[in-house]
């Protein structure tokens, strides 16, 4: 029984840590945000109308 008291929070400890995301999945998740914000900006320009000519 002493040895579980032991080996359970280390077992916990380690399943808490997690691997760091490596290049590929930091490129692919800004790269998701980057698209979204530039529809979102698009979306946004596509709303407010073209401005009237002001040519004279």
């Amino acid at each position: 029984m002493p040895a579980l008291s032991f080996v359970l929070p280390l077992a916990l400890s380690i399943a808490a840590c997690k691997r760091e995301p490596d290049f590929d999945e930091r490129y692919d998740a800004a790269n998701t945000k980057v698209r979204q914000t530039a529809q979102e900006i698009d979306a946004r320009i596509a709303g407010t109308g073209t401005p009237p000519d002001e040519t004279r």
